[in-house]
């Protein structure tokens, strides 16, 4: 699994175009004209400023908007790759904390404080987590601010001012926990300030029925519920104050663990360069192909239809001259691709990364 956001954004610029010589299509910016690879997909002769602009579906585009055209189909290849050689499943586990029913009767008073749950992820560097949901058991309503810390930084990472309004509430979230943004490992906690919540309004129930106090074990993560008393700011406390705690906060997260390679693709981009070069050909050149603004026989003057499918799939014929096409290339760039990024796996999960360029 990866973040196809943050790999999409990262990525962007592993290969490039050049701006023709007609100073009418020489409406590049420099983010489109920049090749981290050196690969520039203009190189190939059925790719072309000017066709791509002229037969992309709107007609009165403008040159930003175009520039911004050409961003997004570079990124649907790079995922394009990124999803052909991730391409199996990598969950861990999913969890609640606590799996079992609980009463709706007796509440909690709870102390002045940070009141949540601590958690610490598995030491495989490429171990990731999304806190999908939380489930919120109160009695009354209200406001309450949830707020995820994690010890390299003293501002909270995530907040979410959630509006109570019913005994058992659903709150999605979709935080993400992976190793790209420089907070990763450490501890996290997760929880709540007592004094910005209205206690006499707002209780949590208490875990005081058969097993509704029962943890769940959760793979690759290890979880306790944690208490710093008299805690008002909403900033990492003085971790020397944490206590243990016993008692229910109301908030039942619904954790999911997998296998992350967003940072292993982020730092190991060149080896993606060749395939997202070829996927990107092949998706500019299809564009001219399947125009809605000008049928095949209107475009057969000044491009060869033939050829440019030709260069797509290749020339299986008995004929003299044999075209490899950008298709067959492509598959076998990832078969081989797959299988240096296998061998990468084994380093990322061994505890050392291993780098690889590709020329």
């Amino acid at each position: 699994m990866f973040n196809k956001v943050k790999v999409e954004a990262g990525t962007y610029g592993i290969v490039g175009m050049r701006n023709p010589y007609d100073p009418e299509y020489q409406i590049l910016d420099a983010a489109n004209l920049a090749s981290k690879s050196g690969r520039y997909v203009t190189d190939n002769p059925y790719v072309k400023v000017k066709n791509i602009k002229e037969l992309q579906d709107f007609p009165a585009i403008d040159d930003t908007d175009f520039n911004e055209f050409l961003k997004h189909q570079q990124e649907s290849s790079i995922s394009s790759v990124c999803n052909a050689v991730f391409n199996k499943s990598d969950f861990i586990d999913r969890q609640l904390f606590y799996q079992y029913a609980q009463n709706k009767v007796n509440t909690e008073t709870l102390p002045d404080g940070f009141v949540g749950y601590r958690l610490e992820v598995s030491l495989e560097k490429n171990v990731a987590l999304e806190i999908t949901r939380v489930l919120l058991d109160f009695e009354g309503t209200g406001d309450l601010k949830l707020l995820l810390f994690n010890t390299a930084k003293k501002e909270p990472i995530q907040s979410q001012t959630i509006t109570i309004t019913s005994s058992h509430q659903v709150e999605e979230l979709t935080w993400v926990i992976d190793n790209t943004d420089g907070t990763y490992k450490g501890d996290y906690y997760l929880g709540y300030l007592t004094n910005d919540v209205d206690l006499g309004t707002l209780k949590p129930y208490k875990r005081d029925y058969d097993r509704s106090n029962v943890e769940s074990v959760i793979s690759c993560l290890w979880w306790e519920p944690t208490l710093f008393r008299g805690v008002t700011l909403e900033e990492l406390p003085d971790l020397t104050t944490r206590e243990g705690f016993d008692l229910a906060t109301g908030l039942n997260p619904d954790i999911s663990v997998y296998y992350d390679y967003t940072d292993m693709i982020l730092q190991n981009q060149r080896l993606f360069g060749y395939a997202i070069y070829l996927d990107y050909c092949i998706k500019l050149i299809s564009l001219s192909l399947s125009s809605d603004r000008s049928n095949k026989n209107q475009r057969s003057s000044e491009i060869n239809v033939v050829r440019m499918l030709q260069e797509i799939d290749g020339q299986t014929t008995d004929k003299a001259v044999k075209i490899t096409g950008l298709r067959p290339m492509l598959w076998g760039e990832l078969k081989r691709l797959t299988k240096e990024i296998d061998s990468l796996k084994e380093g990322y999960f061994g505890g050392y990364i291993k780098i690889g360029t590709l020329t």
